[in-house]
């Protein structure tokens, strides 16, 4: 075995220990065998300790192989780990995303299933809104008011009854003179005699009345028998004369004028579709083909040409309208679905069908208009003209607030809140137009309408810009806030002008005639039947909102035609309420039991 340098040596020290030892060993009596065994025995101690340690080192190393695996092993570990947790973590994130895109998505459809409910199964009346209060929402302290003491007392008074309250002095019978009235005498069956004697009684010079209103209707045929005439002398031989024919609306009709006001008034005034009128005329004898109508109806839409061109030219000069519009079926047509556009000036009403909802219709009528202009929020309005001023409806953006109210638990308290002050907002410009409406526009009631109306507002426009500065805004809350900042001039332009009203009523109510008749009869069979209820639509609510008789007016009109068969009269300015005399006007006023539209 070969030692190596540093083990040589301390073997030599350990030999000439040994020899000094043996020696010391051979002084002290010991036996040399001995101590060479015990030399040779700490030898092999020396090698197996030797043998030992470098078996250590070797286990040393590979631990240490292993710990370096393992440490490697914790490394990719850990590396894995943090790739995993940050996978993790993208997932959490995502599913954190999708949950409130799906909350969001679920709080506009029970806002949508909210309104359909009322919509379709509800009164329509927006009266009664719940006084409970709702969750607290991590709104400003002044958005979790308590609902006002008003509204709680409200809350607890019994609901009154329908109809005339017990007590209250009545109104007492209808007076029903206006109506034409026959006198008709009833007599007691077979005399009246005393039962014992039988003497008559006598007939006294006085009656009972007893007033009884009955509705008659019938259908006359009328035939002219048109006088003819021969000549007697012979200055121009044998002629034969005979008398004009009656006046027609339109050669070789058997309508007439009367009819075609009856069918018309019922279709576009009352809603009836043309098909349950002509049932109606069935129950009394007179059996009419639709398609005689139709024809009929064709030539009357040339015919009333003349009069919707009066009424939308008058329209444009107006300085203050209201819009809207609403859909209208035209079948037979490549597209079906058109638009029914109503606009209103104080005292004309225009209808315009078109297939389109885009500005450009609202765009060509107003060409050259300066005015003010009450409607809604759509885009097409929006993109008029600058020299007409835009009025948004602020029953529109307290809708916004009601369908909130209604259908986000969480926001209830903060659109009740809202909800209030809008309320506020429409009674104190009411009680401003009031005094504009009796001329009262000065002195100190005026004074006081103006700068409470004016303080309200500012406190409106005051608070709706501290609300958009918070953050974490609800979604529905940033987008009502910021449509009342995009339309807060509109919104406020009513204070400039006391005519401009805040709410876009009027022209709603308009749109009702025509939308019951749509709902009846789907719409139109025909582009030309579209304009035909345009034009209906027009006259009617024109002459309705001035008092005059549409259904006598219209008659008047056709009789004017019927000097011409065909054609219109030459001169429609007789026919119009702002160029009508006020004899004109008398004689063709409504009745006063009849309820004005709009």
């Amino acid at each position: 075995m070969a030692w190596p340098p540093g083990k040589t040596n301390q073997l030599q020290v350990l030999k000439r220990s040994s020899k000094t030892s043996r020696t010391r060993v051979n002084k002290n009596g010991r036996s040399l065998s001995e101590l060479w065994l015990e030399v040779t025995s700490l030898s092999k101690r020396f090698e197996q300790s030797e043998i030992a340690r470098t078996a250590a080192e070797k286990r040393a190393q590979r631990l240490e192989g292993q710990v370096e695996e393992l440490k490697s092993e914790n490394r990719a570990l850990r590396d894995k780990r943090s790739g995993t947790e940050e996978i993790l973590q993208k997932e959490i994130w995502g599913q954190k995303l999708q949950i409130a895109d799906l909350t969001e998505k679920l709080e506009k459809a029970e806002k949508l299933l909210v309104w359909f409910r009322n919509t379709k199964f509800n009164r329509t009346s927006e009266k009664g809104i719940d006084p409970k209060p709702a969750e607290p929402v991590s709104q400003p302290k002044d958005d979790a008011k308590k609902p006002n003491d008003k509204a709680s007392n409200n809350s607890s008074e019994p609901k009154k009854n329908r109809g005339q309250q017990p007590g209250s002095k009545g109104h007492g019978r209808s007076d029903r003179s206006e109506l034409d009235t026959r006198i008709e005498y009833l007599d007691i069956p077979g005399g009246c005699a005393c039962g014992k004697c039988g003497k008559a009684y006598k007939l006294l010079n006085r009656t009972e009345a007893s007033p009884l209103t009955e509705f008659e209707a019938e259908i006359v045929r009328k035939i002219f028998q048109r006088c003819m005439y021969v000549s007697q002398c012979t200055c121009e031989g044998k002629r034969i004369r005979v008398a004009d024919p009656p006046p027609k609306l339109y050669p070789r009709t058997e309508i007439g004028n009367s009819l075609w006001v009856w069918l018309l008034v019922q279709k576009f005034l009352h809603g009836m579709p043309t098909n349950r009128a002509l049932k109606e005329l069935s129950l009394y004898g007179m059996s009419l083909a639709h398609g005689t109508v139709t024809g009929g109806c064709q030539i009357i839409n040339d015919l009333l040409e003349p009069l919707m061109e009066e009424l939308i030219n008058h329209c444009r000069g107006a300085d203050l309208w209201n819009a809207d519009e609403t859909t209208w079926r035209v079948f037979g047509e490549g597209k079906q679905r058109w638009w029914l556009w109503l606009i209103a000036s104080d005292d004309a009403v225009v209808y315009l069908l078109d297939p389109s909802r885009s500005k450009r219709v609202p765009s060509e009528f107003f060409a050259g208009s300066v005015g003010t202009l009450m409607t809604d929020r759509l885009a097409s309005y929006k993109a008029l003209q600058e020299s007409i001023r835009k009025a948004w409806c602020a029953v529109h953006l307290r809708r916004d607030f009601f369908n909130v109210f209604k259908g986000i638990p969480k926001l209830k308290l903060w659109a009740k809140d809202w909800l209030t002050e809008i309320g506020t907002l429409f009674a104190l410009n009411h009680k401003r137009f009031c005094l504009w409406k009796k001329e009262q526009t000065s002195g100190p009631d005026w004074d006081t309408a103006e700068q409470e109306l004016r303080s309200h507002v500012e406190k409106l426009k005051e608070r709706w810009e501290e609300e958009l500065k918070q953050p974490n805004l609800h979604k529905e809350q940033a987008k009502i806030l910021k449509s009342m900042q995009r339309h807060w001039a509109g919104y406020t332009l009513f204070l400039e002008d006391p005519r401009i009203p805040l709410h876009n009523n009027r022209a709603e109510r308009l749109l009702r005639n025509a939308v019951v008749l749509r709902k009846n009869s789907y719409g139109s069979g025909a582009e030309w039947a579209g304009h035909l209820a345009a034009k209906m639509f027009s006259i009617f609510q024109t002459w309705l909102i001035n008092g005059l008789d549409p259904q006598a007016l219209l008659l008047d009109y056709f009789n004017e035609c019927s000097k011409t068969p065909g054609k219109p009269p030459p001169d429609v300015s007789q026919f119009l309420p702002w160029s009508m005399s006020e004899e004109r006007k008398q004689k063709y006023a409504l009745p006063e039991s009849y309820e004005r539209p709009g």
